[in-house]
């Protein structure tokens, strides 16, 4: 289940001649403003060594309808996954004591089946493979546009359920 009110499908009668491309752009700024519709129940986990980092993807995440579980090492995160049920990882690349690959083995051996979206300051090519082979679903430039990140995570929600 997604804990979204899909509007996403919703097309505008102004805009039904205009490419997808360009309805779909249209179409951001509801995504992120939607309602949960029981985010009380969805958790998703921040894990970052950076407090500010922290702060700021707890944010996104409850504007997304999911309620924040905050980490700040691989350790903290793996207590926190035997603790709480999580649907959602956004993950600093690098940790006080390891990086999102640690975190992403920890997913993998918890069963948990949440996605891990890695977060990058430096962010090329050769990293994003590298973040992609190891497990994570996406990587992604920090600081994320809001409604990129509302995207990705929407993203995520609808190919788990499938």
């Amino acid at each position: 289940m997604v804990p979204f009110n899909d509007t996403s499908e919703m097309h505008h009668s102004a805009k039904a001649g205009q490419p997808e491309s360009t309805r779909q752009e249209g179409m951001l700024p509801f995504r992120a403003r939607q309602v949960p519709m029981m985010s009380s129940l969805f958790r998703g986990m921040v894990v970052s060594s950076e407090d500010s980092v922290r702060r700021r993807l707890a944010e996104l995440l409850r504007q997304s309808g999911l309620t924040p579980v905050l980490a700040s090492t691989v350790a903290d995160s793996q207590a926190a996954l035997a603790r709480d049920k999580v649907c959602m990882l956004l993950c600093d690349e690098c940790l006080a004591d390891g990086n999102y690959q640690a975190v992403v083995e920890i997913v993998r051996h918890a069963d948990a089946k949440a996605p891990v979206i890695v977060f990058s300051r430096a962010g090329d090519w050769p990293e994003y493979l590298a973040a992609i082979r190891a497990g994570a679903y996406d990587y992604l430039a920090y600081p994320p546009a809001p409604t990129e990140l509302h995207r990705v995570i929407r993203n995520a929600f609808l190919d788990r359920d499938r």
